[in-house]
């Protein structure tokens, strides 16, 4: 997939500091600096001014606190579910109810990426606009050239190896015949990225020029939370072959669960135990909440 645009980045940083750290001590550092990484990705990817940064700061300290209390015991939730999944044995039933509840988690953060995210969009200078514009041009000229860069093929390796990667970092090392499971997966992913650099490049225009009309933080709201929460007006194709990756991932995920040996598997229930348990100590009341599934 390529880099997500910058809120759903902003919402990332919330999973990436506590999905996938290795080590309760730097799951724990990691969500406790929340807001350095935060603001310092912010203030960088937009350019920021001191001053700017500043009266932003009390919004993303409340929204930081909101999310330890609102959030955390949904991620505990899940990490809890996916053990227990893991447990029990993968199947067609547990996966498809895995997904659901990823994008259930997925969406919420979102939420909270564009409540952080809009003022300071809105409060952008045309200077900081037009140098945003510049970046959004060069990250879609970067993305393209990759994209050309040995065709489909070496997409599908490139892929393959970010999985490979990812899934190891929760089982340990995979043997051959896992790591050919992930590539035939991948062989039969639909080739989506040039449909999704072009509607991303189609909603990064709209932003854009929302923001020289100096369009109000309703309006930009409402258009990031239809684009990156609720992703209404994806092309049909796109929003088809979202079904796919899905009976794709399952499928996989089935296969590998069911060909992990005891060490992979000892490893793997450690992980989620840890991670389960590291959120639970985040929050100043532990408690897990009730998902959809």
């Amino acid at each position: 997939m390529p880099p997500p645009p910058f809120a759903t980045r902003l919402a990332l940083v919330f999973l990436v500091a506590v999905l996938t750290l290795v080590g309760c001590s730097t799951v724990t550092i990691a969500y406790n600096r929340a807001d350095f990484f935060v603001k310092a990705y912010a203030k960088d990817y937009l350019d920021l001014e001191p001053v700017q940064v500043a009266g932003w700061e009390p919004l993303l300290i409340r929204e930081l606190a909101r999310h330890r209390a609102e959030e955390l015991p949904y991620l505990a939730a899940y990490a809890d579910q996916v053990l227990r999944a893991s447990r029990l044995g993968l199947d067609e039933g547990n996966m498809t109810c895995l997904i659901a509840s990823s994008r259930d988690l997925y969406q919420r953060q979102a939420r909270y990426a564009v409540t952080l995210v809009t003022p300071l969009l809105a409060g952008l200078s045309p200077a900081q606009i037009k140098r945003l514009d510049q970046r959004f041009k060069e990250e879609a000229e970067e993305d393209l050239a990759e994209l050309a860069e040995g065709g489909g093929s070496a997409e599908r390796v490139r892929r393959t190896r970010r999985l490979v990667d990812a899934l190891e970092d929760w089982t340990g090392p995979l043997a051959s015949g896992q790591e050919a499971l992930v590539a035939e997966a991948m062989g039969r992913m639909p080739e989506t990225r040039r449909l999704y650099l072009d509607y991303r490049g189609y909603q990064r225009g709209n932003l854009i020029t929302l923001l020289e009309a100096k369009a109000g933080e309703a309006r930009i709201s409402a258009f990031l939370t239809d684009w990156l929460v609720d992703w209404r007006e994806m092309p049909p194709a796109l929003d088809q072959a979202r079904g796919t990756m899905d009976a794709v991932i399952a499928k996989l995920f089935i296969r590998l669960a069911a060909s992990l040996d005891q060490t992979q598997r000892d490893w793997l229930d450690k992980r989620l135990r840890d991670l389960r348990d590291d959120l639970m100590e985040l929050q100043r009341q532990p408690q897990m909440a009730t998902l959809s599934c």
